[in-house]
């Protein structure tokens, strides 16, 4: 008996099946994730679902309902999907969104992405609170694609936080598309939680994420087309103001004009924005190089949210700090220009990141140093700013709890390998000896350094914890192993 044409003709069958299942199949680089969407005040909830495939475009829907699931359910709602194609390095992908809108505050809802009726993704979003109890993460400098950055990924998923903030630097070292595919979503999207993968994070919270240096390196589109991936990834409030201090891409004027177009108002508007939550609210400031503390469109902008916010608790947090006793980063210190305003503003405390360590100052305040004329504050070369310190050693966060300024924290070891010689060339730093030794945290003149720090840990990766409940917040900074070793409370 002939078998041989017979079996021609079905391994042709198979073979063109294979082609067409090829081309109707796409490959998911980045699964959905949640982002807050442009919702700043507590008056109206839209989150955004994110994702990216490959060059294969797909018909996606997106359904959500009431409740924390949405299996068996008769009355789900649909939304809109969106596309842009991003064309980057010679290589074609698609960016979706999908907007949950009009959804109701303190409420759980159910959502699933479905491609071609099979479903790809599903989670559960617990919409922002009106109540007066919070609980949110915080971390910064994390993705380096380190084992550290997944046991703290996986940590802060243990404490169930309803938002994480990260204080800049999010992925190493330019801020490249392909470093957030690689060094920053597996870690937050991870299938399962486990202190080797991350945890499932970005499915079911909001992050919020702040300009750091590495973020903008790619700036030159010559170089890295696919630079300032943070306005592809972030969707994020659009109620800052747009100054001419912003991050500005140069190089090839095509990639320019298709950066801006498939970003839309997210850039450079996503540079500073605030938002509230529960009964805190949070300012989220651009603290690089480039950018003028008190440009006075950004302090008009930072001095109305403010004054408008009934919360209970106030927040800025930026990237760079103004007050760090590390060796690694001292001398920048710009940021200590804006201290008179935030005082003035009645801020409570400032979040910061970029020295890869922790630090916590007592409540202090700053009156940098006037020029002889008394109408400029004065910057030396290497970006030092002296002033006038007055610390109080009285608050202990334990016994006394209520603060005579404004208490600063460092949170940068969220991932970043920490500082030492190895990382600079040999350079004597030794920062991760800095834990305890406050010998080790003195700097000079006094002009320029006091005092003010009383806690570092610098030779542990960790992210803090920040819960409030009325007029009380407590701090917890916490380290990969889940332990605290850093405490404090705070009341009004």
């Amino acid at each position: 008996m002939n078998y041989s044409q017979p079996t021609k003709s079905f391994s042709l069958s198979i073979l063109l099946s294979i082609v067409s299942l090829a081309l109707d199949a796409q490959q998911l680089l980045v699964p959905p994730y949640l982002q807050p969407g442009n919702s700043s005040p507590l008056t109206k909830e839209q989150p955004v679902l994110i994702w990216q495939t490959d060059s294969i475009p797909g018909e996606y829907k997106v359904e959500y309902v009431l409740g924390s699931s949405i299996e068996g359910a008769t009355k789900m709602m649909s939304t809109k999907v969106t596309s842009v194609k991003l064309n980057l390095k010679n290589k074609t992908t698609y960016l979706y969104r999908a907007t949950l809108p009009k959804l109701k505050l303190d409420t759980q809802y159910a959502y699933r992405v479905s491609l071609k009726g099979n479903p790809i993704a599903s989670g559960v979003y617990h919409s922002r609170t009106k109540k007066v109890q919070t609980r949110f993460a915080v971390f910064g400098d994390c993705g380096a694609g380190t084992p550290q950055q997944a046991a703290i990924a996986y940590q802060v998923f243990q404490q169930k936080p309803q938002f994480v903030l990260v204080t800049g630097d999010n992925v190493y070292r330019s801020g490249l598309e392909k470093e957030y595919r690689e060094n920053f979503f597996p870690y937050y999207t991870a299938k399962e939680a486990s202190p080797e993968k991350g945890a499932p994070l970005m499915n079911t919270l909001p992050f919020y994420m702040l300009l750091g240096n590495h973020d903008v390196y790619g700036d030159d589109f010559d170089k890295t087309p696919d630079g300032l991936a943070y306005f592809y990834y972030n969707d994020l409030p659009l109620n800052g103001p747009v100054t001419d201090f912003v991050t500005k891409p140069t190089g090839n004027e095509q990639l320019i004009k298709a950066f801006k177009t498939n970003v839309g108002s997210r850039y450079p508007r996503m540079s500073n924005f605030s938002f509230d939550y529960g009964n805190v609210h949070i300012a989220c400031l651009d603290a690089n190089p480039y950018t003028n503390p008190l440009d006075p469109t950004l302090v008009q902008w930072l001095a109305d949210d403010m004054r408008n916010s009934k919360a209970d608790w106030k927040i800025v947090s930026y990237h760079h700090p103004g007050f760090n006793s590390s060796k690694a980063h001292y001398n920048y210190q710009q940021m200590r220009l804006l201290s008179p305003v935030l005082e003035q503003l009645g801020i409570d405390m400032v979040l910061t990141g970029h020295v890869h360590n922790y630090q916590r100052t007592v409540p202090l305040k700053f009156e940098p140093k006037r020029d002889s004329t008394g109408t400029r504050y004065l910057i030396s070369e290497e970006g030092r700013v002296d002033g006038k310190f007055t610390l109080d050693e009285k608050f202990d966060g334990i016994n006394n709890t209520k603060p005579n300024g404004i208490i600063y924290i460092v949170t940068g070891a969220g991932g970043a390998p920490l500082y030492d010689t190895s990382l600079r060339g040999g350079a004597p730093l030794y920062d991760t000896s800095l834990s305890g030794k406050p010998d080790l945290w003195k700097h000079d003149p006094q002009a320029n350094w006091v005092p003010y720090t009383t806690k570092i840990v610098s030779d542990i990766h960790s992210f803090t914890l920040i819960e409030t409940d009325g007029k009380t917040l407590l701090l917890k900074q916490m380290n990969a192993k889940g332990e605290v070793f850093d405490q404090i409370k705070v009341t009004k």
